[in-house]
């Protein structure tokens, strides 16, 4: 898949590409605008965007099913990273979901770390 700078594309047309992978699935999808609310709670979490930089975010839909569940559930993923001051998406796919609680993985990238713990250091109540 090729890169897709969340600023440069709009909700329909990203919805557009989501479809096209997900197909006739109607389970565990993802639309635009929750990619976009993770992103943002994601990027909210770090004091400035230039600390962001090179920070990197998966998504895989995980839910936790019973362990009777006789199917193997799919859902969509999708990957991100913040590149130039703004979102790309870098894939999007169907695959496995995982039988597990979380369900976003983060690498934050050194200079986010570092911009958290100051800002969490220079807290005071």
């Amino acid at each position: 898949m090729k890169k897709i700078s969340l600023a440069k594309v709009t909700d329909e047309q990203l919805d557009e590409m989501i479809k096209e992978v997900e197909g006739r699935a109607t389970a565990r999808t993802i639309t635009a605008k929750r990619i976009r609310e993770i992103l943002a709670d994601v990027q909210q979490k770090v004091p400035t965007k230039k600390a962001l930089e090179q920070t990197k975010v998966v998504y895989t839909g995980a839910e936790k099913f019973p362990n009777a569940y006789k199917y193997t559930p799919e859902s969509t993923h999708f990957s991100a990273e913040f590149l130039h001051g703004a979102w790309v998406i870098t894939d999007i796919y169907r695959t496995t979901c995982p039988n597990r609680y979380a369900n976003i993985n983060v690498t934050y990238s050194e200079s986010a770390k570092a911009a958290i713990i100051e800002a969490l250091s220079a807290y005071t109540a």
